[in-house]
């Protein structure tokens, strides 16, 4: 791989996958998720199938979940233009994908292990994982408009950074108290959230979470 980030599009694979997107459409999200989410138990999987199915699990996060600051430009483009091409079945497809991916027998996650114990690139992808389970349980969940980022867009994307949260620390077995749970949907500052989000990948208690 050429260019290496810990973002999902941050990678020459994921790039390149962006043209198979705009060529096949959700047959490509659904084909790229299918080809890592349903390999049999014992098969390896590629760092470029794993970088791929990713970045076609951000795609489905960015459609049924309104998360398009994680996408770039054309990703968002071809959203706009195919509104209801992504389909709530598609969400489960994506988990399994991105649980794949971070288990045994990933080349990408094994790469990233070489590095520091709790890479970014692990982190990045719980995120990824917490918002496709927000998406799932969510009520009526259906593919919103999409449209390129603005402020003016940033407060209903902090709903989804909330759900994303609370079913992270649910997945972890962490519940939050009424005060807390109170102070997390009382926050409307994205930096914040997304400050706590990160910090539920591994921390022991809601309330360490949640310490200044």
């Amino acid at each position: 791989m050429g260019s290496w980030g810990a973002k999902a599009f941050q990678n020459d694979s994921a790039l390149d996958w962006l043209a198979e997107l705009e060529v096949g459409g959700a047959g490509a999200v659904r084909a790229t998720l299918a080809s890592v989410a349903d390999a049999p138990a014992d098969d390896w999987i590629d760092v470029d199938d794993g970088a791929a199915a990713i970045a076609a699990a951000e795609v489905v996060a960015a459609a049924l979940g309104d998360h398009t600051d994680r996408v770039p430009e054309a990703a968002i483009r071809w959203l706009a233009a195919n509104r209801g091409a992504v389909v709530p079945e598609d969400l489960s497809l994506a988990r399994r994908a991105v649980e794949r991916v971070l288990g045994a027998g990933s080349e990408l996650r094994g790469l990233w292990d070489e590095g520091e114990p709790d890479p970014a690139w692990s982190t990045d992808v719980r995120v990824l994982l917490a918002r496709l389970e927000a998406c799932a349980r969510a009520p009526g969940v259906s593919a919103p408009a999409v449209t390129a980022p603005s402020t003016a867009s940033r407060p209903r994307a902090g709903v989804h950074e909330k759900q994303a949260l609370l079913a992270f620390l649910g997945m972890r077995g962490l519940t939050p108290t009424a005060a807390q749970l109170a102070r997390i949907e009382k926050s409307t500052d994205l930096a914040e959230l997304r400050r706590w989000l990160s910090r539920a990948v591994d921390t022991p208690s809601v309330a360490a979470m949640l310490d200044d």
